[in-house]
C-alpha cells in the first residue's frame, strides 16, 4: 500500500492525510470486491453443470453462496472506512486539548417563561 506507507504520521495534518487515504482505500477495496462478487456469481452460474432435474437452481444456490463471501468482505471493507473516520474523531476529542483547540460544546438552553409552554431558544 504505497499510498499508507508513504505517509509518515508526524503531526495532525499528517494523520489526516493518513486517515483520509486509508478511507479511500477502503472505499476502493469494498468497490472492487463487490464488483468481484457479482462477477464470480455469473461466471459460476454460466460455466458450471448442476443436476438437470433442478433446472440450474443448485448451481445459482451454490454460486450465491460463494458470491456472499466476497460481498461480505466488501462489507468489512466499507466498515474498516467508518473506522478510520471515528478513529479521527475520537483523536479530535482525546487530543484537541492538548494542541489548545477548545472542545466544541453546545449553546446553553434559555426558558423563556413569556408564553405558556416552555421554549428553548438557541
Amino acid at each position: 500500500m504505497a499510498e499508507l506507507s508513504d505517509i509518515e504520521i508526524t503531526g495532525t495534518d499528517a494523520l489526516r492525510k493518513y486517515v483520509d487515504a486509508a478511507r479511500a482505500v477502503a472505499r476502493e477495496v469494498a468497490g472492487e470486491l463487490e464488483w468481484g462478487a457479482e462477477e464470480i456469481s455469473a461466471v459460476l452460474i454460466d460455466t458450471a453443470k448442476g443436476n438437470p432435474l433442478l433446472m440450474g437452481m443448485d448451481v445459482k444456490i451454490r454460486a450465491r453462496r460463494i458470491a456472499k463471501r466476497a460481498r461480505r468482505a466488501a462489507e468489512l471493507q466499507r466498515a474498516s472506512a467508518v473506522e478510520m473516520t471515528k478513529l479521527w474523531t475520537d483523536y479530535k476529542i482525546q487530543f484537541a486539548p492538548l494542541f489548545g483547540q477548545k472542545k466544541r460544546r453546545l449553546p446553553k438552553k434559555k426558558v423563556n417563561s413569556d408564553s405558556k409552554r416552555a421554549r428553548f431558544d438557541f
